[in-house]
């Protein structure tokens, strides 16, 4: 078979040079002036005819359609929200029903001011109601169940069982137990003279009267007298199931072991006593009046220890609100009488001094002849300026007393 001269060889000799590749056409001149206008379609975009050949063409999105936000469904789930609030107010009601002597003695213990206000403006009247219709008998049950063992409104703590005690003695004439009242109280025991090197051991205790009192006595008294104080904020006489006096002096006369006991207390007994046998003495009554002396004298027999110990019963100031300083009033009489009747008491009554004329007054005069504020806002408590008008004549009474220069 003969080969064409026409036909092409599918692979060069190997001694045949590899032919160049053309140069590449040059590009035609651009024509002069702007170029020319690309129609465009809607939004700015190219029509696929005008597009280059090189770059395919893009599929159109169909754009999507705008919605408007949608606002939240405020009915389903507000419904939720609502039945919680009102569990929340339920629960809290039912514990205020069930715990009201709980929040009676949380508000007790707090410092004088508006959050104490409240809160026992809003517990007493539901504990009243509470106790009356025997809605606590729960708190009460559980609480010895846990061996917390709470005594009933005034009722078994040693300072309401030694006052109804001594009471029911006194009704009875030649009874056994009636010289723990006696008549005549037999002489204290002498007095020692303080010096620097064994200055006079002093505590001031009480009430939240005592807070500024004690401070400024052991900051002003002499070098012949050491103070210390105590102060028990929300306590009195009349409520001993939330703090005993009775039981407390026991320990302070212990563990401190004073020679002169000052006492200023009484601005939170404004209120009904409750006797261990559930009978209720108003507020401001001759009964209620003539418990508080038996209380009182039962703390000041602890205190002084029958004439071991001296102790100097300070009384109420004035307060602002006549209802109240008609309380104030009955106290300071029931304390006057209860300190004439036991052996190393003795009652100091400030009245001349921190009252003008025996009115009350926000302002008084001090020893320098300046006119101070000497009452706090709530109009029962003394500021530091009126605590010191007051420690002054409290020192006076213990110098006169112990001999001191």
């Amino acid at each position: 078979m003969t080969e064409r001269d026409d036909a092409v060889p599918t692979r060069p000799p190997a001694s045949a040079p590899t032919p160049a590749p053309a140069p590449p056409p040059a590009p035609a001149p651009l024509p002069a002036g702007p170029p020319p206008r690309i129609p465009r379609g809607p939004r700015g975009r190219r029509f696929a005819q005008d597009r280059p050949s090189h770059q395919p063409a893009r599929q159109e999105v169909p754009a999507q359609p705008r919605h408007r936000a949608r606002p939240p469904q405020v009915g389903a789930d507000a419904v939720p929200a609502r039945r919680a609030l009102l569990l929340v107010v339920a629960v809290l009601g039912l514990l205020a029903v069930l715990r009201a002597p709980a929040m009676v003695h949380a508000g007790e213990g707090m410092r004088p001011g508006l959050t104490r206000t409240l809160v026992l403006s809003a517990a007493r009247p539901i504990e009243r109601v509470t106790h009356t219709a025997r809605l606590d008998a729960p708190d009460r049950w559980l609480a010895r169940a846990f061996g917390h063992g709470t005594a009933p409104r005034g009722g078994d703590s040693e300072l309401a069982t030694a006052a109804s005690r001594a009471a029911a003695d006194a009704a009875v004439p030649g009874r056994p137990g009636t010289a723990e009242l006696p008549t005549a109280p037999p002489a204290p025991a002498p007095l020692r003279l303080p010096t620097t090197a064994d200055p006079l051991r002093v505590l001031v205790t009480g009430d939240s009267l005592t807070e500024s009192l004690g401070p400024t006595i052991t900051n002003t008294a002499p070098g012949t007298v050491r103070a210390q104080t105590e102060t028990r904020f929300g306590t009195g006489l009349v409520r001993p199931d939330f703090f005993d006096w009775a039981a407390h002096a026991r320990d302070q006369v212990t563990a401190r072991s004073p020679e002169l006991v000052i006492v200023a207390m009484g601005g939170n007994d404004g209120q009904g006593i409750t006797l261990p046998d559930r009978t209720v003495l108003p507020a401001g009554s001759a009964e209620w009046e003539a418990e508080y002396q038996r209380r009182a004298s039962v703390v000041m027999r602890i205190w002084t220890g029958n004439g071991a110990r001296r102790l100097l019963w300070l009384s109420l100031p004035p307060a602002r609100s006549n209802r109240l300083n008609g309380y104030f009033h009955r106290l300071n009489a029931a304390t006057a009488a209860a300190a004439a009747g036991v052996s190393g008491a003795s009652y100091l009554d400030l009245t001349p001094w921190l009252s003008h004329g025996g009115a009350y007054s926000d302002y008084l005069t001090a020893a320098d002849g300046r006119d101070v504020l000497a009452r706090s806002r709530d109009g029962v408590h003394l500021t530091l300026d009126g605590a010191r008008i007051a420690a002054a004549h409290v020192l006076d009474a213990v110098r006169s007393t112990w001999r001191l220069h």
